[in-house]
């Protein structure tokens, strides 16, 4: 019981906060974006139930396809920079995103490719992290860093739907 209380009040260090905010920013990016392309397909790109089926399917393919492969490389090279290589494949997927929407030239073939991009970022980036913590927390700390890890993904899960959704709908699909 006591090793249980200690190790919550463990201080984690400064490199640590920022992964665990940069986690929590990815894992809330990526899934708003999952919840916000099947709504923008729909109302943007007059999407049926087929449409946004293969949409989703190729959203979460990487995952599947990807998580291994991508978790041998985060082994073998510097797991920072797959972080901030996968974050920046992501931001230039959604950039596409958006310009393709700007100039009308958003298709659904082209939403689901860049969908399946930005997820491959997204598999990248979170086959790394976690991986992070043994090399920026003391031993002690691997419950409370991991925790805080978990935390922000569960936070992400459940907010990141609903902010995708509240987005499109103050937004509007077309933006």
């Amino acid at each position: 019981m006591h090793a249980t209380s200690s190790s919550s009040r463990v201080r984690l260090p400064a490199a640590f906060q920022r992964l665990a905010w940069s986690n929590l920013v990815a894992q809330s990016a990526e899934q708003i974006s999952l919840a916000a392309a099947p709504l923008v397909a729909v109302f943007a790109l007059g999407a049926d139930a087929r449409g946004t089926g293969l949409l989703q399917t190729a959203q979460t393919l990487p995952f599947l396809l990807l998580s291994i492969p991508l978790g041998v490389w985060a082994d073998r090279r510097s797991r920072r920079t797959l972080m901030a290589l996968a974050e920046s494949v992501r931001v230039v997927a959604m950039l596409c995103v958006l310009m393709l929407l700007i100039t009308h030239a958003l298709s659904l073939p082209l939403l689901a490719a860049l969908g399946f991009v930005a997820a491959t970022g997204t598999v990248a980036y979170n086959v790394a992290a976690p991986s992070l913590v043994p090399s920026i927390v003391s031993r002690e700390a691997y419950a409370s860093a991991n925790a805080r890890l978990e935390l922000a993904r569960s936070v992400a899960y459940s907010a990141g739907p609903a902010l995708g959704g509240l987005l499109v709908g103050w937004i509007g699909a077309g933006w």
